[in-house]
């Protein structure tokens, strides 16, 4: 209920804003102001509200959306079928992704990325942050007027994903932001109820001699899953007959298990501009505090011995985060160059200092570290570069991060990249010391060694002939957790390279979209199993209706994936464990949807897995070992932008 009221209460506050007037033509390089150089036609558009004021409606363009790194966001409010693949709870492309059977649960990927973003070692329970923001993905805004983005999708069997982010301007120089997103949904297996929600607020102010910027925002993260641990009898998915066909009857491992993972990040970023404002000091600040913890009513033989405990099992852990950045920029024209020095403290704790069977494991783990940061980019013609190293110096975080990034514009629209990427770095906490009330569940390993990442990708795209990537990664000393659900650490560890292709062919109303990975672990494959390829399409007619008021947007998309050995799903650690007993994959997903837009308003429909319909007498769809993909589901949604 709460998150129908926080998305009434944003509408309520846009249109008590909504009919503010944008007044006066403004001052050439005026910065607290916004120009309009075509007033005079805005005006003659401009609406009436009930007390007999014009409101200007201004194109999206001039709704600027930006991260933390400045990198922009555009405001999208066009109908592709790229934006149908983004229809679902995760808000982005699902290509090499696989859902369990309810939203807010774990995803088993289809391919290999790095998704680290910092020297700094990450936290635990990974399979949780499917709807989570890192910091360089929190927006901030600057807007002529206030702007709303409303959005729902419907859950499983019962629940809903809401989604509400409002902006505004105190002054042409202040603006201010905040959102909410609420994920609750039931599931159709017992214990599988997932809910979920992220709030942030910010601002966004400039001084008026624009020396003076200071960005903020405050991030919160709540997620808590029941975990069944599985159907307890694959028959009964398999075979399920009139009793099973009701997924709510079919017996699960566990009936008493559940876990949560909390986040809250605060940041402070400033800079005060010297000597023309050619120069910069920047001091950037964040605080991070990380929760996770695994409940049980009592300790099941399934997941092994505990010796501890013999009524309520409870693990909790913690991690928190300060850090502090203070450096100098140097800016002109095409050319900007930072550095600075980087304060580092981290405290990995737990209840207690533990002893069990002759090995103690210690309570916490305590780091104050030192890194040298460096962020560049230059424009050169058409080619742009952009590159970040950052440096640790001392002996909790001796590594690096490299970042390197270059475009070029060729001829005939097309555009070539580049990016190398080399980390460095500790294993995530989650490898190197754990407590559980599970004796199988504690470990300490300070001998493990820093993995070394490299990563090269090179891409040609174009806006006729699609986008062609190709990557190749290797990783030495790669962590993992093997089949007993222990860390491991291989030190030949894993080599990958992978093809990929997607475009969109258009003939008058008609469209084939097609996406294609084609991969292969070249060393490494029996701890990183993945499908040799996997392929999407999808055939949809579009059309204008009732003097192009309507846009409709219909047709079927196809999903196929190669069989292979997924990871299973460990509900204690929140993460997944390599296995060699059960392959999943080599059955098709096919959906069909028909989606409609209004102006700035969509409204979508799904039905989601229609050839579940084709074998719902023995069906064999999995999305890990014991977890059964979802089965045919009618989904809907609709999201609305608001610009003033």
């Amino acid at each position: 209920m709460k998150r129908f009221l926080f998305t009434i209460l944003i509408l309520l506050i846009h249109l008590s804003v909504s009919g503010q007037l944008i007044k006066g033509k403004g001052k050439k390089g005026d910065g607290g102001r916004f120009n309009f150089p075509n007033e005079g036609k805005e005006r003659n558009r401009a609406q009436k509200d009930s007390i007999k004021r014009r409101v200007v409606i201004l194109p999206a363009d001039r709704y600027k959306i930006f991260t933390v790194k400045n990198d922009t966001v555009a405001v999208d409010t066009t109908l592709t079928i790229r934006d149908s693949y983004r229809f679902n709870p995760l808000y982005k492309d699902d290509f090499t992704y696989l859902t369990f059977q309810n939203i807010g649960q774990p995803l088993t990927r289809l391919d290999f990325d790095i998704e680290t973003e910092d020297i700094r070692p990450g936290f635990v329970a990974d399979s949780k942050l499917t709807d989570y923001w890192k910091h360089s993905q929190v927006p901030f805004f600057r807007t002529p007027t206030p702007y709303s983005d409303l959005s729902y999708i419907s859950g499983v069997k019962q629940g809903q994903v809401v989604n509400s982010v409002f902006a505004t301007n105190i002054t042409p120089r202040f603006n201010v932001a905040a959102g909410y997103r609420g994920l609750s949904s039931l599931g159709l297996y017992q214990r599988s109820i997932a809910e979920s929600d992220r709030v942030f607020i910010n601002l966004y102010y400039t001084s008026k001699n624009e020396r003076y910027r200071l960005k903020t925002y405050y991030f919160t993260y709540n997620k808590t899953n029941e975990e069944n641990g599985g159907i307890k009898y694959v028959t009964q998915f398999e075979n399920p007959g009139k009793d099973f066909k009701d997924r709510g009857r079919i017996e699960v491992n566990l009936n008493d298990a559940e876990n949560e993972l909390k986040k809250r990040r605060l940041f402070v970023g400033q800079s005060y501009g010297i000597l023309k404002n050619k120069f910069l000091l920047v001091n950037r600040t964040t605080y991070r505090y990380n929760m996770y913890q695994f409940t049980q009513n009592q300790p099941n033989d399934i997941i092994g011995n505990s010796s501890q405990v013999s009524g309520n099992l409870k693990d909790s852990l913690n991690l928190r985060v300060f850090e502090n950045f203070s450096g100098l920029q140097f800016k002109i024209k095409r050319f900007k160059l930072e550095s600075g020095v980087r304060y580092l403290y981290q405290f990995y704790n737990f209840a207690d200092t533990k002893t069990l069977n002759g090995q103690t494991y210690p309570k916490f783990l305590e780091y104050n570290d030192l890194s040298l940061d460096n962020t560049l980019r230059v424009k050169l013609g058409k080619l742009l570069l952009d590159g970040q190293l950052n440096i640790g110096f001392t002996n909790n975080i001796a590594g690096y991060y490299l970042n390197a990034k270059a475009s070029y514009d060729l001829p005939k629209d097309f555009v070539l990249s580049a990016q190398l990427k080399s980390i460095t770095k500790r294993p995530d906490f989650k490898y190197i010391l754990y407590q559980s009330g599970y004796d199988k569940f504690n470990w300490y390993h300070p001998e493990f060694k820093n993995e070394l990442t490299q990563k090269l990708q090179a891409k040609l795209s174009h806006k006729t002939f699609g986008k062609l990537s190709v990557n190749q990664i290797i990783v030495n000393n790669y962590t993992f957790f093997a089949q007993d659900s222990l860390p491991q650490q291989s030190a030949s560890g894993v080599k990958y390279t992978a093809l990929k292709y997607q475009n969109d062919y258009r003939y008058k109303h008609w469209g084939i979209s097609g996406d294609v990975l084609v991969q292969k672990v070249l060393g490494g494959s029996q701890i990183l199993s993945l499908p040799s390829y996997v392929l999407r399409s999808s055939l949809f007619y579009s059309h204008y209706y009732y003097q192009h008021n309507l846009y409709v947007q219909s047709g079927l998309t196809a999903k196929y994936f190669e069989s292979f050995y997924a990871k299973a799903y460990n509900p204690v650690l929140s993460d997944f464990v390599v296995q060699n007993y059960q392959k999943i994959g080599g059955y098709p997903i096919v959906d069909f949807f028909i989606n409609f837009k209004v102006k700035r308003f969509k409204l979508y429909f799904k039905l989601e897995h229609l050839n579940a319909l084709l074998t719902q007498d023995h069906p064999g769809y999995y999305v890990a070992p014991i977890q059964p993909y979802r089965d045919f589901n009618i989904r809907f949604g609709a999201r609305w932008i608001f610009f003033n």
